[in-house]
């Protein structure tokens, strides 16, 4: 009986230790986060107390491999001051070694950051950093895959854009 006992254990040891080597969410535990930048930024409506915007990010995989996102966390800085966070649902797979555009509708209050200018003659000289980061959400449910990017935008004509890394 022993001997029935310890081979049915190493064949359920053998099946499962098969079983893991197809398991995709070892593959996810290998999968390079993806590079977000920002494609497009525009305002939708102008309030004085509420704006809406529409934020566009470029998603590239640099894996050999689908990337199917269920959604994604993020919040973006102006100027070290947080302007905007939120979330997303939208479920998009971006494929092996490719890129998708996702756009993101929100709502914030430029005002926020504007009231802590001391400096308004100088602000239209300088330029503006922004900071967006957060992380995606795979379909398999693990940790999210986080991303990061920075950038500044000149506010007067003749001065290159910084697209940031």
């Amino acid at each position: 009986m022993p001997k029935i006992l310890t081979r049915s254990f190493f064949l359920i040891l053998i099946g499962l230790q098969t079983a893991c080597v197809n398991n995709p969410v070892i593959d996810v535990m290998k999968t390079l986060s993806p590079k977000v930048t920002i494609a497009d930024f525009r305002v939708l409506n102008m309030g004085f107390f509420e704006q809406n915007y529409m934020l566009q990010l470029r998603i590239k995989n640099p894996n050999s491999f689908a990337l199917p996102i269920a959604g994604l966390n993020y919040q973006l800085d102006i100027n070290d001051q947080e302007f905007a966070n939120g979330s997303s649902n939208k479920a998009i797979t971006i494929p092996a070694n490719g890129e998708k555009l996702l756009n993101l509708n929100f709502t914030s209050n430029f005002m926020r950051i504007v009231e802590k200018w001391t400096d308004w003659a100088t602000i239209f000289k300088n330029k503006f950093k922004y900071h967006l980061h957060g992380g995606m959400n795979l379909v398999e449910g693990v940790a999210p895959l986080p991303f990061e990017y920075k950038g500044e935008i000149p506010l007067t004509k003749g001065e290159k854009t910084n697209t940031g890394n």
